[in-house]
């Protein structure tokens, strides 16, 4: 094959995949929102390393893992393309979709927030009976 041809391929692939890596990125970062923020820099950090693992792997198969800085730059234009476009419209479509999938799951959480409720008033009847018996059994030795 050109060797012309594999650089227009790298290119375009590099350009695709700094528009994918940046909205897969803001889709995780979403979802993580709620969770503790050492927890989520964690998980930024392992995508970061994912990312760049599967950008290199996917260099492997189109050009025997070679590296150019012009494919960086490309990269980052993805990333500027999709920032500038397409961002605010992702986020968008991605809040009414955790909309709807939060509807679906209402009735689960109240399902087991009310089975947690049980078992909790259950748990506060089993302490009170175990320490009036160990008063009981304190007066006894006594």
């Amino acid at each position: 094959m050109n060797d012309l041809t594999v650089q227009f391929r790298c290119l375009f692939y590099s350009f695709i995949y700094g528009f994918v890596a940046c909205m897969f990125y803001h889709i995780v970062n979403r979802i993580c929102m709620k969770i503790p923020i050492i927890l989520r820099y964690m998980i930024q950090i392992i995508l970061g390393f994912f990312i760049g693992f599967m950008y290199y792997y996917g260099l492997v198969y189109l050009n025997d893992g070679i590296l150019r800085m012009y494919f960086f730059i490309v990269i980052f234009l993805g990333f500027v393309v999709y920032q500038k476009y397409y961002a605010k419209y992702m986020l968008y479509y991605l809040e009414i979709i955790l909309r709807f999938i939060r509807r679906i799951l209402t009735p689960f959480f109240f399902f087991f927030h009310s089975i947690n409720a049980i078992i909790l008033r259950n748990k506060k009847k089993v302490e009170n009976i175990w320490r009036k018996r160990e008063k009981k059994h304190d007066t006894r030795k006594s």
